[in-house]
């Protein structure tokens, strides 16, 4: 049997409610970040930028990323972003400037895909 509760059962959350969803938040280390836009090419999400450059720039074939300044998430809403910290950006950084601050969290009926927050990229075969 689960834990759930009538309330849980019935309430379907709302992402942009920070009540309903606890969006994740990373750290990109300005010291480490050498601004290679990768990490704004992998987001599945597409939810990491730059003042300069956003997912879209490369769907729309922009070629020139170099020195685009130090990413950071894009929010929906003050203290709401479209990041489920995945860490496919993290996975992917060569300089291992991206880390989760704090993971996501979704309340409600979705508590079971609740994240941990030690994310640590896939390991090699």
């Amino acid at each position: 049997m689960d834990d759930f509760t009538l309330r849980d059962r019935l309430t379907i959350p709302t992402y942009d409610d920070p009540r309903h969803m606890r969006s994740a938040e990373l750290y990109f280390d300005p010291d480490k970040c050498k601004q290679c836009s990768i990490c704004i090419q992998i987001c599945p999400g597409g939810c990491i930028r730059t003042d300069t450059l956003q997912k879209k720039d490369f769907m729309r074939g922009k070629l020139e990323v170099k020195n685009s300044g130090v990413p950071y998430l894009d929010s929906i809403r003050p203290g709401v972003t479209l990041c489920i910290a995945c860490f496919d950006c993290g996975t992917a950084c060569p300089e291992g400037a991206i880390s989760v601050k704090h993971n996501f969290n979704p309340r409600y009926f979705y508590k079971r895909i609740s994240q941990t927050s030690d994310m640590e990229p896939p390991k090699r075969y």
